[in-house]
């Protein structure tokens, strides 16, 4: 049984916060760019059965499938709403995507069925972060590509000045401009109760090692998105663990976001 706290959770996402979805923070510009560096870092291969965890109103799809048209999509989430939504949109690009009610800390799926696993903006979500990367890493088949974003700073007030900074910042023209601000207004409206959610406690760098330490996984990759604050990690399945147990286990170097005036990127690597 559902713990009270869980069922508000879910009747809140299914009532306010994927009704307003794509006309809120979908149309974030720092949110797009964000969504465009994981579909790029999953690189997509013809052929491949994709999974997308926690995938909501499934903006990421579309993005999958221009970047691989020949793919099949499989979207799990515990919405029922952001689900009819997420295959409506692919249906209408005449594709069509499998789509299922599923928690991802078990996936019902038998292990190493996916080439691809996606997962965006969930873990923000749930107290077991380890167990949530270990399920998309066993139903990955070995050699599997999988990207799953964590959350790196704290949400609030300033990381919503960040974000109205970065978008509003590319408009010249006023109307536009007053069109974005007027959208984030509504965006803080309907969001604001997740700043009371529980299970919302960023996660550290000493965190994020010891989490993908002793993991099935090779080729690591962990970006940290200065703007929207996550960590962007990214790698391959295979069947020896990995050890990461301190910066030092990373190959670390800090390049320019490719955007004019853009964020610092920090990229860290395991061999």
């Amino acid at each position: 049984m559902l713990a009270l706290s869980e069922r508000i959770l879910r009747a809140y996402f299914d009532r306010a916060y994927n009704p307003a979805y794509d006309l809120t923070t979908a149309r974030i510009n720092s949110y797009r760019t964000l969504q465009l560096k994981c579909v790029k870092k999953l690189h997509p291969s013809s052929g491949d059965r994709v999974l997308c965890v926690g995938m909501g109103t499934g903006n990421e799809v579309p993005r999958i499938l221009k970047a691989q048209p020949d793919v099949e999509v499989v979207g799990i989430d515990q919405s029922r709403s952001a689900l009819r939504k997420a295959r409506k949109k692919v249906l209408e690009s005449g594709k069509r995507m499998d789509v299922s009610t599923m928690d991802a800390r078990h996936l019902a799926f038998i292990t190493g069925s996916f080439d691809r696993v996606l997962c965006i903006h969930m873990t923000d979500f749930v107290d077991d972060r380890r167990q949530v990367t270990s399920e998309a890493l066993r139903v990955l088949k070995d050699g599997g590509r999988f990207v799953v974003t964590y959350p790196a700073g704290e949400e609030g007030v300033g990381m919503g000045l960040d974000l109205l900074k970065d978008s509003v910042g590319e408009f010249r023209h006023p109307v536009q401009w007053l069109l974005r601000i007027l959208t984030y207004m509504l965006a803080a409206c309907v969001y604001l109760p997740m700043l009371f959610r529980p299970n919302k406690k960023p996660i550290s760098r000493e965190e994020l090692y010891a989490l993908l330490g002793g993991l099935t996984a090779s080729d690591l990759e962990a970006e940290e998105d200065a703007v929207y604050r996550d960590f962007i990690v990214s790698g391959t399945r295979k069947d020896r663990q990995t050890e990461v147990k301190h910066e030092s286990d990373f190959r670390g170097q800090v390049l320019p976001d490719l955007e004019p005036g853009g964020a610092v990127a920090e990229i860290l690597r395991v061999p």
